[in-house]
């Protein structure tokens, strides 16, 4: 779980989109990480759905499943969970 001490990795740098890895297994602390920036949102939105698709076999429940999301620069939140169809 991504907690508000963890607001600057959300921020992507201005005029991008940033896409953070997060496994639900993992303890918090431990539990995201920076996969990278792009300046397109279709783009990243890609990718982020391309690599949950990808580690999507290895989760036995959307709950502890290891997904990645996509937030602008200014650390909102744009989608990319594809449990959720975003």
């Amino acid at each position: 779980m991504i907690e508000d001490s963890d607001l600057p990795l959300l921020i992507a740098p201005k005029g991008k989109y940033r896409i953070i890895g997060i496994d639900k297994f993992h303890p918090p602390g431990t539990d995201h990480w920076l996969v990278g920036d792009y300046y397109d949102l279709e783009t990243a939105l890609k990718i982020a759905r391309a690599k949950t698709e990808e580690a999507k076999p290895l989760a036995t429940s959307s709950s502890i499943a290891t997904v990645y999301y996509v937030y602008d620069d200014k650390g909102w939140y744009r989608g990319g969970n594809i449990y959720y169809n975003e």
